[in-house]
């Protein structure tokens, strides 16, 4: 993707380094030179187009929040550029935070003692809203992250789901084009873990037009909600792409649980000598396949099964080549 108007989001070489521990020696040297630095992110480019979701994908420590840290104004690149919706992030800092939300997982920031609606009221005039707009805004977002019944309930008797849709409440206060989530879902349980993933590709990516830079170290969440998924590794993006592009670009294999209603003798045996068939597991009517990653392999197999009689119910591909694209891409193992 390129080029100006249709991006929302562009940062081209954006190197990030941190002093290696944190004595004042390593803050300011000896001499007036700087102690060693640990370098973060080299060399960073990204693009995102505007009404995107565009994912960051990435395991612990690979950069993530630097990156969207940088992008949001809270830190400075050592060198690199970055424009927010065209305009320069470094030059304008002030201009930047009107055209962007943020909200990071785990949230800790609101006041615990004060409801929804005073920290929303806090918030909002910290953004400059002025009291008409921000009694508009906050009726707006609330509804729009279903907290109408808990508005008025100090944030101290909130779950981590409630509190982490309120962080997105407070990201849409000012109704920026543009949001950035640094793992939204990280200490939410798997329940509302999808109902978060689904508010932001349904209702505000789809509905609403918003772009959404969605950072995260789970691979499922990648892949249910992004339209393209950059891969950050030892603080470089080692590939970009739609997420099935991946799978086919560094998944070397398919894998298929096959249930079958009957199963002719010998079927376990006949799959494994086929080429490209790496491994069969069955589990009493349940086979467990692996095969290359070839449209005629998968054919192949097919035609295996129903030659001799056997019966399929359901056949569904597994998740397995999602770890291979993480691995693959970055070295590590990735969350599932």
């Amino acid at each position: 993707m390129s080029g100006g108007d249709a991006l929302a989001i562009e940062a081209s070489g954006i190197t990030k380094s941190f002093p290696a521990d944190y004595r004042l020696t390593t803050w300011f040297g000896r001499g007036g030179k700087r102690g060693a630095r640990r370098t973060v992110l080299r060399d960073v480019d990204l693009a995102v187009g505007r009404k995107e979701i565009f994912g960051l994908l990435g395991a612990n420590g690979a950069g993530k929040t630097t990156l969207l840290k940088m992008l949001v104004t809270l830190l400075l690149p050592d060198a690199g550029a970055i424009r927010i919706d065209g305009i320069d992030a470094v030059a304008h800092p002030i201009e930047v935070k009107r055209h962007v939300g943020f909200a990071q997982g785990g949230e800790r920031t609101f006041y615990n003692k004060l409801s929804a609606r005073r920290n929303l009221e806090f918030f909002g005039t910290l953004a400059d809203l002025d009291a008409a707009d921000l009694r508009r805004r906050i009726a707006d977002v609330i509804e729009i992250v279903d907290l109408g019944d808990a508005l008025d309930r100090p944030v101290m008797s909130f779950s981590s789901g409630m509190r982490q849709r309120l962080a997105v409440a407070r990201a849409l206060l000012g109704d920026p084009p543009i949001l950035i989530f640094d793992e939204p879902t990280r200490a939410v349980d798997p329940v509302h873990a999808l109902e978060l993933r689904t508010l932001i590709r349904d209702t505000l990516a789809r509905t609403l037009g918003k772009t959404v830079l969605l950072s995260t170290n789970s691979l499922e969440e990648a892949w249910s909600c992004c339209d393209r998924v950059a891969i950050l590794g030892a603080g470089r993006v080692v590939a970009v792409d739609a997420p099935e592009a991946l799978v086919a670009r560094f998944s070397e294999r398919r894998r298929f649980a096959i249930t079958f209603d009957s199963c002719a003798p010998g079927l376990e045996s006949r799959l494994q000598a086929l080429r490209g068939v790496s491994n069969v597991e069955f589990r009493g009517a349940v086979a467990l396949v692996s095969v290359e990653l070839k449209d005629r392999n998968f054919t192949a197999m097919l035609a295996e099964i129903s030659s001799d009689g056997s019966v399929i119910r359901s056949l569904r591909e597994l998740d397995d080549a999602l770890f291979d694209v993480f691995r693959a891409a970055t070295g590590v193992e990735a969350d599932a």
